[in-house]
């Protein structure tokens, strides 16, 4: 899929994360550079959706706890800002 449905962006990264990404590409780990990027950002975002789910399912089992599931409650309102200030799609409802 060579650039079809993605976004063109600049970016300015350091010396020696650009020259791992450039060594990622010589061994073969990376078709370019670019995929390096997006491929370590695309691991961020799910991690960030596991982490999410993993707090769901805490929430889930301390829902006969009702100071439990408040504070739950009060972190993942956070959680959830700081991914709508970085404008994540989250998937998840």
């Amino acid at each position: 899929m060579s650039g079809a449905g993605k976004a063109r962006i600049t970016i300015t990264v350091d010396p020696h994360v650009a020259a791992y990404a450039d060594r990622l590409v010589a061994t073969g780990k990376a078709t370019s550079v670019s995929a390096a990027f997006n491929d370590a950002l695309a691991e961020r975002v799910d991690r960030e959706h596991q982490a999410r789910a993993w707090w769901d399912a805490k929430v889930a089992e301390g829902a006969a706890d009702p100071d439990i599931t408040a504070r739950v409650a009060r972190m993942k309102a956070h959680v959830d800002d700081q991914l709508r200030k970085l404008e994540i799609d989250r998937h998840v409802d």
